[in-house]
């Protein structure tokens, strides 16, 4: 059994010797940032320190960091930058919380002070840039990644990536869909049903439009299906989530604002990707900042939600499938948009499906956005974990609705020998569907 360290714990520590009268002198910090009782029950259910059980690396450790940063506005050293720094943000101790601390609102604050700047990888910033540079520069990041993998490059950039410039260079070509194979995305798809109900905008950000287009060709396909014309908005941009994970607070801030632009005169706006819409629906600072209330805002929707409360996806028929998936619950879903019985529900739908989820969903992938690519020492044990239960479960099919999480599980799965798919439920849907 683990022992937390309960009795290191004074009644003052962190925020416990708070109380509720001193919510002035608290800053930024919202009320019940009080309310961490040293407990530890989030403690054995924190992604990281089951990697690397010390204090720091578990939310209770983090908390008292978080309030050193923002609270009594204290420079962290090296070691504390780091442990607080490898947070996946994957708000499972939110979730566990008796208190119901806002753990993630305590953080996002740090990101936004002066005292805590995680390690930016250019790497991830120049990824990021090519992503959004246009779909020229798509075009010809695709071919070189298609050149790259028919090629013996392979073995040239293994040894370049000793080089402190190229540092996290082998992690992130190991996410490489194999083989890279993008579909065009239409700009504009007209409805298929012979009552129209409308048109809606579908969000496809940044990695996704580089690596899954399948699942937004799916998403699309759907939505035509069920009786929408369906836009794909040109000057809409990353969602902002890549940003913040890598330590980028104002470029995140500055691709929510972009994108509420962009969409200003859309009627919905569909995402495919938790994380996506999980940043996106996070509005509380930007309309804080430009004064727009809540109804003056673009409605960004999953489209699992939009297709189970539409009347035309309940009437599509699907062919048959004898075989078993099993479901991946990110994190982004079961914690902040908190639908993840609606993957369940939806592919039901096709005939012969045995459906099941992934053992110890309730645990993080190890994705966390761009960790995957700088702390993979972290990320791969965790990933690892997840494989091994895919292979236990024999099922031929993994399912996931977060495109950073199904490339690193795709990694890992090929990694293991694993000869299934890792998809996003719209395909397997669209798969199946009888035109």
């Amino acid at each position: 059994m683990n022992d937390f360290g309960f009795d290191s714990f004074s009644p003052d520590y962190g925020f416990g010797g708070l109380s509720l009268d001193n919510t002035q002198s608290l800053g930024p910090y919202i009320p019940d940032a009080q309310e961490c009782l040293s407990c530890g029950i989030c403690v054995g259910s924190c992604p990281t320190y089951r990697i690397r059980p010390e204090e720091n690396y578990g939310p209770r450790g983090r908390i008292r960091l978080l309030e050193k940063v923002v609270r009594r506005g204290e420079p962290l050293d090296a070691n504390e930058q780091t442990a607080l720094a490898a947070c996946t943000q994957c708000q499972t101790c939110e979730t566990l919380c008796p208190s119901k601390m806002a753990f993630s609102e305590l953080y996002r604050q740090a990101l936004e002070g002066d005292h805590f700047k995680p390690t930016r990888s250019l790497l991830v910033s120049w990824v990021l840039a090519l992503a959004m540079g246009g779909e020229k520069t798509r075009q010809r990041l695709n071919r070189s990644i298609r050149i790259y993998q028919r090629s013996g490059l392979s073995r040239l950039l293994a040894l370049l990536a000793r080089l402190p410039l190229l540092k996290g260079i082998q992690p992130l070509l190991a996410l490489l869909p194999v083989p890279h194979s993008p579909q065009p995305v239409a700009g504009f798809t007209q409805a298929q049903a012979e009552q129209p109900l409308g048109e809606v905008s579908v969000f496809t950000g940044c990695i996704a439009n580089l690596f899954d287009t399948a699942t937004h060709n799916a998403t699309i396909k759907l939505l035509s299906r069920i009786g929408y014309d369906v836009t794909v908005v040109e000057n809409q941009t990353c969602c902002g989530a890549a940003y913040a994970h890598n330590g980028e607070m104002n470029a995140a801030k500055s691709c929510l604002k972009q994108n509420l632009s962009a969409f200003a005169n859309s009627n919905a706006v569909i995402y495919n990707s938790s994380g996506c819409g999980a940043y996106l629906n996070d509005y509380s600072e930007l309309i804080a900042d430009e004064d727009k209330k809540p109804d003056e805002l673009p409605p960004f929707l999953d489209v699992l939600d939009y297709l189970e409360q539409s009347d035309g996806f309940h009437e599509l028929q699907f062919k048959p499938l004898p075989t078993q998936v099993v479901v991946h619950e990110p994190c982004s879903q079961r914690n902040a948009l908190k639908n993840q019985t609606l993957v369940y529900r939806l592919l039901e739908k096709i005939p012969g499906l045995r459906i099941e989820p992934l053992a110890d969903n309730q645990i993080c992938c190890g994705a966390g956005g761009t960790k995957m690519v700088t702390q993979p020492e972290l990320a791969n044990p965790m990933r690892d974990e997840k494989i091994a239960a895919l292979s236990s479960s024999g099922a031929e099919i993994l399912i996931t609705t977060n495109h950073t999480c199904a490339l690193h599980l795709t990694s890992g799965a090929r990694d293991s020998g694993f000869t299934g798919r890792v998809m996003h439920p719209v395909q397997l849907l669209v798969e199946q569907l009888i035109d």
